[in-house]
């Protein structure tokens, strides 16, 4: 078996918890370690993951209230022994060879951190795969600019890493939840990888559920996001980079008023900042979206239609 932990946050999963497991276990590659987290789900997954563990001496189910999804991955985490640890969600499924490959790709390449790409299988559509802009390695202070580029793909999933780097200091602050809070911890993360490395074999299946925690909460209020980046900004102070992650970081500020944010201010103060803020280097999308926002129904109504579009290219 592959020295690997693979870690399962369960909460009203009952649905599709038993293809997640299954996934996992069909691994050309085995995992040493399967840790269902129960975050208090009050549907029957907890029930289902306890039957895999009698039948499966590699599956831990550990129960606990409801804490979050990061808490429930932070207590996989804790208990896991392997030296290496796989994120799953519980509604969501690993390729075939996902372990086989981010393993390699590791060890081979030294690597703290590996990431592979993934599909994505909207319900009644055709899969279809989101690939990283470039593959290959990439540094410590690489890696770190591309947890702030809004184009990448900044989820906990999708990776294989070394469990060392999985630091207290890595999960948010208390147990309110913030916007996007896998960005937040891939920042955090990224100040203990001193290696990464990105590839555009798919590695995880993202079925698109309009009701799961991260579509459901795409739209969110401009205070969280205010808190959001206020956190983001405090890590990278913290660690001496802010002034060389400027304009990455305010072309995402601009990202997420355009696309994440629910009914966008332009009497706020902050986002006055934000859209009267310029800095060199910024994309022609930046900029376009920038001067858009000032007419946030315009930009609504433009972003709407674009992604009915999109899904419409998708069923076909």
């Amino acid at each position: 078996m592959t020295p690997v932990a693979v870690i399962i946050p369960v909460y009203n999963t009952q649905a599709t918890l038993a293809r997640c497991i299954d996934s996992v276990l069909a691994q050309t590659m085995p995992a040493s370690e399967i840790i269902i987290v129960d975050d208090g789900s009050p549907d029957d997954a907890a029930a289902i993951a306890r039957d895999y563990a009698t039948r499966y001496p590699v599956i831990k189910v550990i129960s606990q209230e409801n804490r979050g999804l990061a808490e429930a991955r932070r207590t996989g985490i804790n208990h896991a022994t392997s030296p290496l640890v796989m994120h799953l969600d519980s509604d969501d499924t690993l390729t075939a060879d996902a372990i086989e490959f981010l393993y390699g790709k590791l060890t081979q390449n030294d690597l703290d951190i590996a990431f592979g790409c993934f599909l994505r299988i909207p319900q009644g559509g055709n899969a279809y795969t989101i690939e990283h802009a470039r593959e290959g390695e990439m540094n410590g202070s690489e890696y770190i600019a591309r947890c702030l580029d809004c184009n990448a793909i900044n989820s906990s999933c999708c990776n294989l890493s070394k469990r060392s780097l999985w630091t207290d200091d890595v999960w948010p602050d208390g147990p309110e939840r913030v916007p996007s809070e896998d960005i937040l911890i891939n920042l955090r993360l990224a100040f203990n990888v001193n290696r990464a490395g990105q590839y555009n074999h798919p590695t995880y299946c993202y079925y698109y559920n309009p009701s799961s925690l991260s579509i459901a909460g795409s739209l969110w209020q401009l205070d969280r996001w205010k808190q959001f980046f206020t956190l983001m900004e405090n890590t990278l102070i913290d660690h001496g980079a802010l002034q060389q992650n400027l304009a990455a970081l305010h072309s995402f500020k601009v990202f997420t008023l355009a696309f994440c944010t629910h009914n966008v201010d332009t009497d706020d103060t902050w986002v006055k900042q934000v859209l009267g803020t310029r800095h060199d280097g910024l994309s022609r999308k930046t900029r376009v979206l920038q001067s858009l926002l000032h007419y946030p129904r315009l930009l609504r109504f433009l972003v709407i239609a674009n992604r009915r579009l999109k899904r419409l290219v998708n069923k076909h």
